[in-house]
């Protein structure tokens, strides 16, 4: 079995890595209004985001449309979305100190990668735009297929995407290398506790951590700056022997 190498970190991206929560929310508020389905409340679409699916946000908002219908309403929503990055005068920022910590990591060695909701395509278009592409290990890295995860919740295509990466990292690192799940949701703290993974939980605001104190998350950062320090924590284990963690729950070899 080969040694572990160092620990994979796996990020969720809208909400978390990226501000991008508030082009989405533009998006859909402008095909509401021109498809006559009023204005939705913008505060109540950006809470959904990252723990429903754009069908589940439409029924809400939209009512029960027939499936072409909403099918339409649906690619216009991702056709708006993504067409918002060229937009004159739009800006999407990283949330602060996200490049630091992001560039801190990978040099010391951590293997990092994306799992999120957000369709394939898309999810390049922002790895490009913010140009965070090169951090990440193109093997750790999945985003949403609309004809594969189609008719998938959040939680199960979630749950299947960690599944998938770190299957794929264990194989080379070995049974018990350790992962950690960065994410802003209730659903990505279900998916990293479903499968027994180490999950850090990022707030924007204080709205956001009550929520993932709520969900049960322990380990939460507002700041980006102050993660690549919380993972080094993390890999500590409680002895304080200054040996790094293996593995949640993993026994240490006794020394002779």
């Amino acid at each position: 079995m080969a040694r572990d190498k160092g620990v994979l970190i796996i990020f969720d991206l809208v909400s978390t890595l990226t501000d991008a929560g508030p082009r989405y929310v533009q998006a859909f508020a402008e095909v509401c209004a021109e498809q006559g389905h009023g204005t939705p409340d913008r505060e109540e679409v950006l809470a959904m985001l990252g723990n429903k699916t754009l069908s589940e946000i439409t029924d809400h908002f939209a009512g029960k449309l027939d499936d072409a219908s909403k099918k339409d309403f649906m690619a216009s929503c991702n056709k708006a979305c993504d067409a918002l990055l060229t937009r004159p005068g739009w800006q999407e920022e990283l949330y602060p100190h996200v490049r630091e910590a992001v560039e801190a990591l990978h040099l010391r060695g951590a293997t990092l990668g994306i799992y999120t909701g957000t369709r394939e395509d898309a999810m390049e278009l922002q790895l490009k735009y913010h140009n965070i592409r090169k951090e990440f290990d193109p093997r750790y890295i999945r985003g949403k297929d609309n004809t594969r995860d189609a008719g998938k919740k959040n939680s199960e295509l979630k749950s299947e995407q960690l599944i998938s990466i770190v299957g794929d990292y264990r194989r080379s690192q070995g049974f018990d290398a350790p992962v950690i799940v960065i994410g802003d949701s209730e659903t990505d703290a279900k998916a990293a506790a479903k499968l027994g993974l180490m999950f850090v939980g990022f707030a924007v605001n204080d709205k956001k951590k009550s929520e993932l104190e709520s969900a049960g998350v322990k380990n939460i950062v507002g700041d980006y700056g102050d993660l690549p320090d919380l993972i080094d924590r993390l890999m500590v284990p409680p002895a304080n022997d200054n040996s790094r963690q293996i593995a949640p729950g993993r026994t240490q070899t006794p020394k002779p």
